[in-house]
C-alpha cells in the first residue's frame, strides 16, 4: 500500500507538472557526461551497468535559482506546499515565502527541499533528477581522475569531508570540490537527492521489503563501489536509506540532469 500510495503521488505530480510557469532564461551550466560503465556498491552480480550519455548541472541548484521557481509557480512556495509533498521544515531557512534572507544566501545551494520540489523543479527546467547509478558515476571522478571508486585515498579524502559538512549558512557553490568532469561538490557541500525509489538493493527481489517500498534515497558522494571496507560509502547508503520523499533537511539539495 505503502508503494502505491507514493506511485499515485508521483504520478499526480507529473501529471500536473504541464502547468508550471514557462521557466526564465536560466543560468544553469550543463556538463556532457559520456557514455560507460559503473560497478554500483550493492549488487547481486559482478557485471557492470551501462550509463548513457547525459548532461548534469554544473553545480546544485542554488536558492537563487529555485526562488525562481517558486515565484513562477506559487504552489511550490513554503506557505502554499501541500503537506503531502513536504514536511514542516520546507524551506525553514528561507526568510519568507519569496524572501531568502541571511541564512539562504543567494548562491549557497538550496537545502530542506523535498524530492517532489526538487523534481518539479527539474521538470520546470526540461530535465529531471539524475538516477543514482548516473549520480554514482559522476561522484566517482576525484580532482584528477574519471574513475577513482577504487582508489583509498580517495574514499578517505571524502570520509574526512563528511566529518566537516558546512553548516548554515551555506558556503557558494562552485568554490569547493571540482571533479575530473568538471562538475563541482558532488562531495563535500550537501547530500543530493536521487529520483530512483529503492535504490539500495537489500535482496534479490525489492519487493520482499515491504518497510522499504515508500522511501526515496538521496546522493552525496557515492562512489560506487563492492569493497567492504569503502567506508565512505556505507556512511553515503546508511543516510540515503532513512529518508523518506517529503522529507526537508538542512543539508539535503539537489541538482539536475538532461538527456542527450
Amino acid at each position: 500500500m505503502i508503494r502505491l500510495a507514493y506511485i499515485l503521488i508521483s504520478f499526480i505530480l507529473l501529471a500536473d507538472s504541464s502547468v508550471l510557469a514557462a521557466e526564465p532564461p536560466s543560468k544553469i551550466e550543463w556538463i556532457s557526461i559520456p557514455s560507460g560503465e559503473f560497478y554500483p556498491f550493492f549488487a547481486d552480480t559482478v557485471k557492470p551497468i551501462k550509463i548513457d550519455g547525459f548532461f548534469i548541472s554544473s553545480t546544485q541548484i542554488t536558492n537563487a535559482q529555485f526562488l525562481k521557481f517558486v515565484k513562477a509557480n506559487p504552489k511550490w512556495r513554503r506557505s502554499k506546499i501541500k503537506s503531502i509533498f513536504a514536511e514542516g521544515s520546507y524551506l525553514g531557512y528561507w526568510e519568507a515565502d519569496t524572501i531568502l534572507g541571511d541564512n539562504a544566501p543567494p548562491n549557497a545551494p538550496v537545502v530542506a527541499v523535498s524530492w517532489f520540489a526538487a523534481s518539479a523543479y527539474c521538470t520546470w527546467i526540461g530535465g529531471r533528477l539524475a538516477d543514482m547509478s548516473e549520480w554514482e558515476y559522476v561522484a566517482s571522478a576525484s580532482k584528477d581522475k574519471k574513475n577513482a571508486y577504487n582508489e583509498d585515498s580517495f574514499s578517505s579524502t571524502l570520509l574526512r569531508m563528511y566529518e566537516k559538512l558546512p553548516k548554515i549558512p551555506l558556503p557558494n557553490v562552485g568554490e569547493r570540490f571540482k571533479n575530473a568532469y568538471a562538475v563541482y561538490d558532488m562531495h563535500g557541500l550537501v547530500w543530493e537527492w536521487t529520483r530512483d525509489f529503492n535504490s539500495v538493493i537489500v535482496s534479490t527481489d525489492a519487493r520482499d521489503k515491504t518497510n522499504v517500498d515508500g522511501k526515496l534515497f538521496c546522493a552525496a558522494g557515492s562512489i560506487g563501489n563492492v569493497d567492504p571496507s569503502n567506508y565512505s560509502a556505507f556512511v553515503r547508503y546508511s543516510m540515503w536509506s532513512s529518508l523518506q520523499a517529503k522529507y526537508c533537511l538542512r543539508n539535503l539539495g539537489f541538482r539536475c540532469v538532461k538527456d542527450k
